[in-house]
């Protein structure tokens, strides 16, 4: 596993850029960084800032530059529920 992967999904449909991302969040250790490559007229920084909070991970940027998008995604350690 690593602590930093970047992935570049530009020019891909929705459902490839999906299932590539899905599967290198998976390569990702706790607390490390995904950065994701966005082509701005496909932008699904959206659909991507939806499906990390629904993982619970941390959109922790997004920087626009020349016709892309870069988001990074924090893999953040789940907490775990204290007994009473």
């Amino acid at each position: 596993m690593t602590t930093f992967k970047s992935l570049d999904i530009r020019g891909l449909s929705f459902f490839n850029a999906f299932n590539m991302t899905n599967d290198a969040v998976n390569e990702v250790k706790t607390d490390g960084i995904l950065e994701i490559i966005i082509d701005k007229k496909k932008n699904f920084t959206d659909a991507f800032s939806e499906w990390a909070s629904s993982r619970g991970y941390k959109v922790s940027g997004v920087n626009e530059d020349d016709g892309l998008i870069r988001m990074f995604i924090t893999k953040v350690a789940k907490l775990k529920n204290k007994k009473r």
